[in-house]
């Protein structure tokens, strides 16, 4: 017996594993259900989860090819509604006399039907039903090989469910991403997408440049605009940023109406040639679009401050009376001193501090602004600037 149970067994996974699709599996199982037993007439597999759509294809019906899964001619059987009914996978017999039973099918030698339920946990999925021929009844050893079949199916379908509930997650995950997307740093983005279900953002140090970036004049064009100008003329300009910021791996991890905080990291030189690189870029856009608007708006200037060093890089987490608020941020004094420095830049300066400095010195020009006081900060910071002094 052990032997013909391999021997099926070992045939119809040959079979299945030839398919990748799980209406041609369920398929293969059910019509092996004939061949394993040569006195079966007939061999259905009935779909019974509502879901069943979503992961597969109706089956066609093993007796009818115009019928797909067994629909007129076996979902009102007794045998299929008792398997059902069963509380876990048991099999439910029919003799001839017409007599229903769900007890071990070695008591009857005249078994002449058999339904095996197919359930996830209590949840059930499908019924395998076979019938014998005239004449001829199931034995133990039938419904041992037949169980096998069930259990294949069973493997299949439970599966197929759990592979298509995972893409559904993920596709509702990335719908959920695609709308969040311009509101969440990419680095953001990329630790939820590497783990969803649990992703980390505890803050660890992290070697950094920081890109402080100020509109010079903000204040003064709100109040002589329009809101709907000055909407206009901020989102010109810093739509072209977005551009350039996102080509050179910068993280916007705040904004404010007339500025941004932007994280670049890789390695030391990497992260502050990026920076420095978007700087320059950015200055050149913002002549540029200062020439297109040239006689409707007023010239803007945008001012610029990098640092460089290490950051303590992750989530802040601020708990209030209105519940808590997480943002991603680079905090400590490379932070700090990035934004002194920005503070003082002016005319549409780019500064940078000594550690930014020494890692781009050999591909950017550099002009030594000296030694400059900033508050909160102890010691004078050398400060030299990307853009030559007019």
């Amino acid at each position: 017996m052990y032997k013909k149970r391999f021997e099926n067994i070992f045939r119809v996974a040959k079979k299945v594993t030839s398919s990748l699709d799980i209406g041609d599996i369920l398929e293969i199982i059910r019509d092996e259900a004939k061949t394993t037993i040569p006195h079966a007439k007939e061999a259905c597999l009935l779909m019974f989860d509502p879901e069943a759509l979503r992961y597969t294809r109706p089956l066609h019906c093993a007796v009818y090819q115009d019928r797909i899964n067994c629909q007129l001619c076996k979902r009102g059987r007794e045998t299929i509604k008792g398997a059902l009914a069963q509380p876990m996978t048991i099999q439910c017999a029919l003799d001839r006399s017409g007599h229903l039973s769900s007890e071990a099918i070695g008591s009857n030698d005249s078994i002449c039907e058999i339904a095996l339920p197919i359930r996830d946990g209590e949840q059930p999925l499908a019924v395998l039903d076979v019938i014998a021929k005239e004449g001829r009844s199931f034995d133990h050893r039938d419904l041992t090989l037949l169980k096998d079949l069930a259990d294949l199916a069973t493997n299949a379908i439970v599966n197929t469910r759990k592979h298509w509930k995972i893409a559904q997650e993920k596709l509702n995950l990335d719908h959920i991403l695609v709308h969040l997307r311009p509101f969440v740093p990419e680095t953001v983005q990329k630790i939820v997408e590497k783990n969803p279900v649990t992703p980390s953002f505890e803050k660890r140090d992290t070697d950094v440049s920081i890109l402080f970036l100020d509109v010079a004049g903000y204040a003064k064009i709100s109040e002589t605009l329009t809101q709907e100008k000055v909407n206009f003329i901020i989102e010109k300009y810093f739509s072209s940023f977005l551009d350039v910021i996102y080509a050179n791996q910068g993280d916007i991890n705040e904004t404010a109406g007339d500025g941004l905080m932007i994280i670049f990291q890789g390695t030391a030189r990497e992260n502050a040639l990026n920076a420095s690189r978007a700087a320059l870029n950015i200055h050149a856009r913002t002549t540029e679009i200062r020439k297109e608007l040239e006689g409707r708006f007023e010239p803007i200037e945008v001012n610029m401050g990098v640092n460089s060093g290490i950051a303590s890089v992750g989530m802040t987490k601020f708990l209030g009376a209105a519940g808590a608020r997480m943002t991603f941020t680079a905090s400590g004094p490379v932070t700090n001193l990035a934004a002194r420095i920005a503070s003082a830049a002016a005319g549409g300066d780019i500064l940078v501090g000594p550690e930014t400095a020494a890692r781009i010195k050999d591909e950017i020009i550099l002009f030594d602004r000296g030694l400059m006081n900033f508050k909160n900060v102890k010691e004078e910071v050398r400060v030299y600037s990307l853009i030559r002094p007019g």
